[in-house]
């Protein structure tokens, strides 16, 4: 396939060099940490929670922090965590997924800030890369690449 016209030659772009010149490592990278650290744990304790009826912390956290049905919403944002992670790591529909994870972003961000927790600046880089994806996409090496999700039309050949 042509990918380059014009009267110089066309420079060859390796796989390895077209990974680190995208957001596909701040993606892929996030992804993880966020399905490791919170994701998985949330979803386990969520699972508990629901059919096994052990109490777990995020419920009253959430009921103190005033939000409504914090039985319900606890369980809804780890699946939420999961499904956001899930979603970078493969690179799918990744604008879509930070922009329904941004709300949760910036709720963390505002309960903690209140609770002088030590985890504010976790929930701000957080933010900072949330805010990236959704403006910048997944990158080259993706799933929404592969199909071309989110571009704007086909392309015009010359």
């Amino acid at each position: 396939m042509l990918e380059y016209t014009g009267s110089g030659p066309a420079t060859a772009q390796s796989p390895l060099s077209s990974l680190v010149q995208t957001a596909a490592i701040l993606r892929i990278g996030t992804g993880l940490l966020l399905m490791t650290r919170y994701g998985l744990n949330a979803v386990q304790n969520a699972y508990h929670f629901f059919f096994q009826e052990k109490p777990w912390a995020w419920v009253p956290a959430f009921h103190e922090a005033g939000m409504p049905y914090a039985h319900l919403l606890a369980p809804v944002v780890a699946l939420l965590i999961v499904a956001v992670a899930l979603s970078w790591i493969i690179g799918f529909l990744t604008r879509l997924f930070a922009f329904i994870f941004l709300p949760v972003v910036i709720t963390t961000l505002v309960v903690l800030h209140n609770t002088d927790s030590p985890r504010v600046e976790a929930a701000w880089l957080y933010l900072i890369i949330t805010v990236t994806l959704l403006l910048f996409g997944s990158g080259t090496v993706s799933v929404d690449q592969l199909f071309r999700l989110g571009q704007s039309g086909p392309k015009k050949r010359r």
